[in-house]
């Protein structure tokens, strides 16, 4: 949460004249619920499925860039299913700068927010809660440190990754 992950998904899609999908406001829509309204009224466990489910139809999907949130690669087998799907890009960011994000987001529509009185207490949550995925987010595909998070660097590793990734391989 915070790291940039629909920002830069949207500049890239639009830039690669592709679709862009943001997996909670999807299931927002599939659901006709908010997610805060999902966890509320069915439980993490139902919501978790229902990302595994959009997962499993991505592959019927054209190429898209797909933005998910902070849980989604952990749950699920997910990080193993999004890389054979495509390529899973872990925007790494450190704990105090994810923690200025949000805190300076706070007027934004992430409930989670709303129960922490000062930065501090937000800090130590983003520190716990990176703490507990940053080894399944570090399967990725793709790690990009907080420097190299712009379109253009993205095309290239992945350009670099995959030589036919833009068909300019041979």
């Amino acid at each position: 949460m915070g790291a940039g992950k629909t920002t830069l998904g949207k500049k890239l899609a639009n830039s690669l004249q592709i679709p862009f999908i943001d997996s909670d406001a999807y299931i927002e829509h599939e659901e006709q619920m908010s997610i805060s309204s999902i966890f509320e009224t069915k439980g993490e466990k139902h919501f978790r499925k229902l990302e595994n489910n959009l997962l499993k139809k991505l592959n019927s999907f054209s190429p898209s860039v797909i933005s998910v949130g902070g849980g989604f690669p952990c749950f699920n087998n997910n990080m193993e299913l999004m890389k054979e799907i495509g390529w899973a890009i872990y925007l790494e960011r450190s704990p105090k700068e994810l923690t200025n994000r949000l805190f300076n987001a706070k007027s934004n529509k992430r409930p989670l927010l709303a129960s922490f009185k000062n930065e501090e207490e937000l800090l130590q949550f983003v520190t716990m809660r990176l703490s507990e995925r940053e080894s399944i987010y570090k399967e990725a595909t793709i790690t990009l440190d907080r420097n190299k998070q712009t379109v253009e660097e993205v095309k290239l590793a992945i350009e670099n990754y995959d030589k036919n990734a833009f068909g300019s391989g041979e």
